[in-house]
């Protein structure tokens, strides 16, 4: 156990809580010191009110976000805290990208990491004072939690540059199907290659502007981008569960916070072997 809690956030999944995360509106008192680029936070980005608390601390120590990216609202945006989902998520998209979030942490890795960018506003006190900046953290997940970051995240990165499997992203099997599932998907360190899948890619299914279009449709194309994997990490091995790939996709709920992509998962036997 850490020496402070970590704070546990439940979802459906964790694109779902990636999601939620960034739509968070903070509590921070209104004299507070604009954000900066570089902080270090040990509050967690977390909650139904969420928090951009600006009890910053040296990034040496442990930490649970670190802020990659301090941008700008677009000219005319509401407060925050009034602002409709589609319009936080657009201005998430636009500023806390993952590309910016990997450029920050020198990450170069060819499926997804444990990493995440979250997204923090101006509370409304804040908002009517004139502050209009998007701060851009970056979390490390753990299960349904936070993870602690235990230094600098470049630096974390750079120590395991010759091996940044380290950070790849795992969750076991559930059910009948032994398969991942969109209720239980939990973020684990990749250690057991019969009972745990891997994410091998995050494909977009849609634009921030696009209404949902429905359970059946994103089916259908996340099974479209994701069922190429199964060759791509075949292994040269038996599929241990009859099926070498598996993939989820965003429901209504998640869709209307902003989430695009599906992820898609190969059973971690499967990509071990295929790296030889």
């Amino acid at each position: 156990m850490s020496r402070f809690a970590k704070t546990v956030a439940t979802a459906a999944c964790w694109a779902t809580v990636a999601a939620t995360l960034t739509t968070l509106i903070g509590t921070q008192p209104a004299n507070a010191a604009e954000p900066t680029t570089g902080d270090c936070h040990v509050n967690a980005p977390l909650g139904p009110k969420g928090s951009n608390l600006q009890s910053t601390t040296i990034c040496e120590a442990p930490h649970l976000s670190e802020t990659f990216l301090v941008g700008s609202l677009p000219s005319g945006f509401p407060d925050p805290a009034k602002a409709t989902a589609k319009q936080i998520a657009a201005v998430r998209a636009s500023n806390c990208t993952v590309e910016r979030m990997n450029a920050y942490l020198g990450l170069n890795s060819r499926i997804p990491s444990r990493f995440r960018p979250v997204a923090l506003f101006p509370n409304s006190v804040e908002y009517a004072a004139g502050d209009r900046w998007i701060r851009c953290d970056v979390v490390y997940s753990s299960g349904l939690s936070l993870g602690e970051i235990p230094k600098p995240a470049a630096a974390w990165v750079a120590d395991n540059a010759a091996d940044l499997s380290v950070f790849n992203y795992c969750t076991p099997g559930v059910g009948y199907s032994k398969m991942p599932s969109p209720t239980k998907t939990l973020a684990q360190d990749c250690t057991s290659p019969t009972k745990q899948w891997v994410l091998v890619a995050r494909p977009t299914v849609g634009t921030i502007a696009q209404k949902y279009p429905g359970s059946r449709s994103l089916d259908t194309k996340a099974s479209a981008k994701c069922k190429g994997f199964k060759n791509t990490y075949s292994g040269g091995i038996k599929d241990p569960y009859g099926r070498g790939w598996s993939y989820i996709f965003p429901m209504a709920k998640g869709w209307a916070e902003g989430v695009r992509t599906v992820s898609c998962w190969v059973p971690l036997k499967q990509y071990v072997n295929s790296k030889g």
